[in-house]
């Protein structure tokens, strides 16, 4: 199973309402299916790589620890970011709309 940044739900929605407006000739089902399964993990890829693509390799080392500690809560990662100064409630949702923009615009996401 494939973790994700944001919940696979969240993602799938934002995913269907891109390819909605989006005029495609996707064919099949299946091709429609795997085009959504394709975009949303090309989403996230985008998201984590605005997010993590920021760190240093200090803040880097600092996460990872945060990970492989299992006592480490929610909270500890929003003090994580908040101590460093990423305002998720920015990065995100700039990178969710750059997304879109270079899906719907039939350029590269990645």
């Amino acid at each position: 199973m494939d973790n994700y940044l944001i919940d696979r739900e969240t993602l799938g929605k934002f995913v269907d309402e891109l390819i909605k407006n989006k005029t495609l000739s996707a064919g099949s089902v299946e091709n429609l299916d795997a085009l959504r399964e394709q975009t949303i993990k090309d989403l996230d890829d985008q998201i984590a790589k605005a997010v993590f693509g920021r760190f240093t390799k200090e803040q880097n080392a600092e996460f990872n620890q945060l990970l492989d500690n299992d006592a480490t809560t929610e909270e500890d990662y929003e003090k994580f970011f908040n101590d460093i100064g990423f305002d998720l409630d920015v990065i995100i949702p700039d990178a969710m709309k750059q997304f879109a923009t270079n899906f719907l615009e039939g350029g590269e996401n990645v």
